[in-house]
This record gives structure tokens, sequence and C-alpha cells, in this order.
């Protein structure tokens, strides 16, 4: 589940995408290891949407599962269709789960939808936020689906559509000023996921 905010009219709206689990586009892999890693989405090793190599690259899984014997030191990637890029996930913590399984609990960072050079292959030239200003980079906890999200066929017209963390966690002040009734929580609001570390298996 991703939280979206767009601005038709200089009127702010937002909701939630839900999916219900079956992928409209091609998937392909050729080798089965590393198993589960995602070799071409619609056919293609990269993305050709974005302004950088870095910010086309297809890393990691779908996450639904990852590789055996994950480490605490490394992060794990997974690529999400529907904002066109991958992410990545830091260990936080071991949690023991109910059947008494030792998982590492890992979670989005803090600078993943940052404003900053490891981002910058996201920016889009004339891109606004708030009518206020136009500028190349969102501010901190925004992430433009413009180059992503489109209506069909080949007069295809790209939506202006924002995504964030829920409640605009991790955002700018001047993004949560914005937008009333945002509360940002770190411990309901990160996207995190759970994984036993010999299998790979998310939990």
């Amino acid at each position: 589940m991703m939280y979206v905010f767009f601005q038709v009219d200089s009127i702010a709206y937002d909701t939630f995408l839900v999916s219900n689990g079956v992928g409209d586009n091609a998937y392909g892999i050729e080798r089965v290891d590393p198993v589960g890693t995602i070799e071409r989405f619609n056919y293609l090793t990269s993305l050709l949407i974005w302004s950088d190599q870095y910010a086309n690259m297809i890393n990691g899984t779908d996450g639904t599962m990852w590789h055996s014997n994950a480490t605490k030191d490394e992060r794990i990637y997974a690529f999400i269709p529907d904002i066109c890029r991958s992410i990545y996930l830091t260990f936080n913590e071991t949690r023991r789960n109910i059947a008494d399984v030792d998982l590492y609990h890992y979670t989005l960072p803090h600078t993943i939808f940052s404003n900053s050079s490891e981002n910058r292959g996201f920016c889009m030239n004339g891109t606004t936020f708030n009518n206020i200003y136009e500028l190349q980079c969102l501010p901190d906890g925004l992430f433009t689906q413009a180059p992503c999200q489109h209506f069909g066929g080949s007069l295809s017209i790209p939506f202006p559509i924002i995504a964030s963390n829920p409640h605009f966690l991790d955002a700018d002040p001047i993004v949560l000023d914005a937008v009333e009734g945002m509360h940002p929580n770190d411990t309901i609001h990160r996207s995190f996921a759970d994984i036993e570390p010999t299998t790979g298996s998310k939990y």
C-alpha cells in the first residue's frame, strides 16, 4: 500500500493505492541464483524514465522474499512497479515472533525520499509543489510519480502524482504545513519487512 498525494487546480487530494496482488506488467527471470531477484521489468533490464543510470536500475526482488543468509549489515532491495523505482531497507533489530523464530527487522531509511545527491536522478525539471514555486527536486519526503503513472495509450499524459510515506513521515515541515490532519509517527508509519535470515522468507 502506498500513500499518494496529488494536486489539481490548487486543491490538494490524497488517497491510498491498494493492489489486489495481481501485477499488470510482464516479468521475467533467467537465473535461479539469486532466487527472487527481478532481472527484467517489461522486458527491460533497466528503466528508461529517470534522468540517470542509478535511478533507472532495477534492483532486488518483488518484496515477497529475499535471498538466503541475510546479514545485518546489508541493504535489502525491492523493485516497486507502482512507483517505478527500487527501494532498499536496512537492518533495525532482531525480533522473535510467536513461533519463537528470530527475524531480522529491516526498515525503510529516513532518506529514501530525501532531496539528496543519492536521489538526484529522480528529480524532474518543472516540478511544482503546492503552486508555491518551481523546482527540480521536491522537498524531503516527497517523490514524483509523473514519469511513471500515465493516462493510457500512445497519447499518454502523465498524472501529476506525488508519493510519500504515510502522514508525510520524514517530510520537510513545509509539506506538513501544507496539509491539515497529518500526524507522522515513526512506530506505526514506517515501512518494514521482517525476514527469517536463513531462508530469506518474509513474515
